[in-house]
C-alpha cells in the first residue's frame, strides 16, 4: 500500500511538471498578438538544461516557434525570436519574423531587411512532380536549382507590413521550398 501511495505522489508530480511546463511555455506563445489563440503545444524537445524548442499549433493552422536557453528566449541572427508560419492545405504560405517583445522585425542579413516572406505556388502541378521526388527521398536528394522554371515565388515585406520592391519577381528552388514547408531551419 505504502508503494502504491508513492507512486500515485510521483506519477501526480509527473503529470503537474508537466502542466506547469506547458503553462509556462503558453507564456511566451502569447506575447505575440498575431498568433491566434487557443494553442497547444505541437513538438517541443527541450533539454534538462532548458536548451532546446517549443513550436504551438492553432485552428487558424499557424505554427508558433521559438528556441530556449537555460529555459530564456534565445534570439536568433538578426535578434529574431519567434517565427509564425503561416499554412495553407498544408503548404506554406507566409512566414513572420519577431523579436523577444513581439514586434515584426526585419533583417538585413537575410535580403533587404524583410520581416515577412511570402511564398506563392505558381505552378501547383510541376510542384507536386517535384515534392513527391523529394518526399520519396526523405530530402536526402540533390537537385538542380530550378528557380528559373518559375515555379515558387517569394515576396518580401519590411516590419511596417510594407512591400519591398524588387526589380523583377523572385523565385526559389523547390527544395528550398519544401525545406521552409517542414521548418528545417532557424533564423
Amino acid at each position: 500500500m505504502k508503494s502504491f501511495f508513492s507512486l500515485f505522489i510521483f506519477f501526480l508530480v509527473c503529470i503537474s511538471s508537466f502542466a506547469q511546463s506547458a503553462k509556462n511555455y503558453q507564456v511566451y506563445a502569447n506575447q505575440i498578438k498575431q498568433f491566434s489563440k487557443p494553442s497547444r503545444i505541437l513538438n517541443k524537445n527541450i533539454d534538462a538544461h532548458g536548451d532546446g524548442y517549443v513550436e504551438f499549433t492553432n485552428a487558424k493552422n499557424q505554427i508558433l516557434r521559438f528556441r530556449l536557453h537555460n529555459n530564456k528566449l534565445q534570439q536568433g541572427s538578426c535578434s529574431i525570436t519567434f517565427e509564425i508560419y503561416y499554412y495553407e492545405n498544408n503548404f506554406l504560405k507566409r512566414i513572420e519574423s519577431f523579436d523577444k517583445n513581439g514586434n515584426l522585425i526585419g533583417c538585413l542579413l537575410k535580403l533587404n531587411g524583410e520581416a515577412i516572406t511570402e511564398y506563392t505556388i505558381e505552378k501547383p502541378d510541376l510542384y507536386l512532380k517535384k515534392k513527391k521526388l523529394i518526399d520519396d527521398a526523405e530530402g536526402n536528394i540533390s537537385m538542380k536549382d530550378d528557380s528559373s522554371e518559375k515555379i515558387i515565388r517569394v515576396r518580401y515585406f519590411n516590419a511596417n507590413n510594407a512591400p519591398i520592391e524588387q526589380p523583377k519577381p523572385i523565385y526559389i528552388s523547390s527544395k528550398t521550398y519544401w525545406e521552409f514547408n517542414i521548418r528545417m531551419s532557424w533564423p
